[in-house]
């Protein structure tokens, strides 16, 4: 067997067990691209639920004060920030050590737990569209789609992409909006990169095994090709000599 003919055995034969591997790999590739491409990134961030409030006015004559603020989180801080939220004027007191304690500017003490009926009524201030709440839940801890941590409290909405508002446990702000379509955007997304752990990843081993072997794939093809062209140049001569020599015979 010739060099070119081994060749072009064993490229043929890369190709083609390469190719069935990856092929599955290569659609979700090019179709995650074209959907991620194709899907307005705001609209699968639920940006179009958001409803536009007013800055809500933050009257600081009758907040308590600053010291009173620190005192009452407990004497310490590095950090404190008063800020206008659903619930009203909250305190935010950093201490040198553990989590930011938030207080009611109005009165100093812990915000009190939230209710559901409370979530789901904060949560249709903050959405704009036609649908309306339909179920509010306080979940221990945030659900991977959201990216946080701790508690949060979500509230779903009936509208055609099934929204769901999450909600910070104490000020009843949205922290985080999801849909239908955030998820099946994120499914074409750990698709497309092969990481369907945190859907961060975009160095795994799998992602970088998968675009390997679709190299090898790439360089098969074009051996394949260059063999190709390579024989049919080399047929058009032959068939050119024979006609050159059948005119030139008497």
């Amino acid at each position: 067997m010739s060099p070119s003919a081994r060749l072009n055995r064993i490229s043929t034969w890369l190709h083609k067990w390469i190719g069935l591997v990856v092929a599955v790999q290569v659609v979700f590739w090019v179709l995650g691209g074209l959907i991620m491409v194709a899907l307005p990134i705001e609209r699968v961030r639920g940006e179009h639920r958001a409803a536009e409030l007013e800055p809500a006015a933050l009257d600081v004559a009758s907040a308590v004060s600053l010291d009173q603020a620190v005192a009452a989180a407990g004497g310490q801080a590095i950090q404190a920030t008063l800020a206008a939220t659903p619930r009203g004027a909250v305190w935010t007191v950093t201490p040198p050590e553990g989590a930011p304690v938030r207080l009611s500017a109005g009165s100093g003490r812990p915000l009190p737990p939230m209710e559901p009926d409370e979530a789901s009524r904060l949560a249709a201030l903050q959405y704009a569209g036609p649908g309306q709440p339909v179920g509010s839940e306080l979940l221990p801890q945030a659900p991977r789609e959201t990216g946080r941590e701790g508690p949060l409290w979500r509230v779903d909405f009936d509208d055609p992409e099934s929204t769901r508002f999450y909600l910070d446990p104490e000020t009843g702000a949205v922290v985080s909006r999801r849909s239908d379509l955030w998820s099946f955007f994120d499914l074409m997304w750990r698709l497309h990169i092969l990481d369907f752990d945190t859907g961060e990843n975009i160095n795994s081993w799998w992602l970088l095994l998968i675009a390997g072997v679709t190299v090898v794939l790439v360089v098969t093809g074009l051996i394949l090709l260059w063999i190709r062209i390579g024989r049919d140049i080399q047929a058009r001569r032959r068939r050119v000599s024979a006609s050159e020599d059948a005119a030139a015979a008497p």
